[in-house]
């Protein structure tokens, strides 16, 4: 099973795949998927509702993957908090040293959008960054786990790219949230996978650019795993249910390369995780409402 939502942005619909039955609308047992969601227990309740029979009221109805829009996988959460550094070739590739404990930063969830969507370069962005990243969502309210109890509160696990505006994040007071909030740099999806049907230890990432891998590594290379890195982030912050952590990207960001490889209007960004999904997504400037 793998959750999704679907229809214009601000006004998405719950929805569910399964290999037997393809992609339903299941608006019928959800208003969303959203904190109450995951707090009550949602995706158990929702497996229950899909296999004893659905009131005919409540049928599901088919979606067609291909003409849908696919926004983020869960309603906006109370905070998307990011990890940095955190594999081995990338830390490399960025002159630091390995760090002792997670490195963390907050990114606005304003930023969040879907994996087909436009990514908008801020106004007078020069230096606009990818980072395709394992994102760890929170199933129950998180403070003070080791990592042996965090592992029971992940409700699932889906794709989030960590686009970053590198000049604003380096050297405007040295502040990554500043460099990490613009609009659209948080595009989720398509799919969340829960906790129990995928293994986060060894998944492939990818990412390419115009056709030119750039990124491609597995999770294995981390340098904290999961579990860590929420029973870390615990002792600073209560975790909410259906907030967002993203777990760090491997070497071959935009940064990384000399001369760099920032992002620029026209460019086609793929990529993918092993067993949750891909994205594309078209580079497009700023421009007024």
């Amino acid at each position: 099973m793998k959750l999704f939502r679907h229809g214009e942005m601000g006004v998405e619909r719950p929805g569910v795949w399964t290999e037997d039955r393809g992609h339903l609308d299941v608006s019928g047992f959800t208003a969303d998927f959203d904190e109450a969601f995951f707090a009550d227990g949602g995706i158990a309740g929702l497996r229950d509702w899909l296999g004893d029979g659905i009131p005919q009221a409540d049928k599901p109805r088919q979606i067609d993957p291909i003409c849908t829009r696919f926004g983020a996988p869960l309603a906006r959460p109370s905070k998307i908090v990011g990890v940095g550094l955190n594999y081995r070739d990338h830390v490399a590739e960025t002159g630091s040293s390995l760090p002792a404990e997670p490195k963390i930063f907050m990114k606005a969830t304003s930023a969040m959008c879907g994996v087909r969507d436009a990514v908008v370069l801020p106004r007078g962005s020069e230096h606009t960054d990818y980072e395709v990243e394992l994102a760890v969502v929170i199933g129950k309210r998180a403070r003070y786990l080791d990592a042996e109890q965090a592992i029971d509160h992940i409700a699932g696990y889906t794709i989030c790219i960590d686009y970053s505006e590198r000049e604003w994040q380096k050297n405007r007071s040295g502040q990554f949230v500043k460099g990490k909030s613009s609009d659209t740099f948080a595009p989720m999806g398509p799919y969340l996978v829960p906790a129990d049907e995928i293994d986060p230890s060894d998944l492939r990432l990818r990412l390419a650019v115009n056709g030119e891998p750039r990124q491609d590594s597995t999770t294995a290379e981390m340098i904290f795993d999961v579990p860590t890195i929420v029973a870390s982030i615990s002792e600073y912050m209560t975790l909410l249910p259906g907030d967002v952590i993203t777990t760090g990207t491997p070497s071959g960001v935009g940064l990384g390369y000399d001369p760099p490889k920032f992002l620029r209007e026209g460019d086609v960004v793929e990529y993918s995780i092993e067993g949750i999904g891909e994205g594309r997504q078209v580079v497009v400037p700023y421009a007024l409402d």
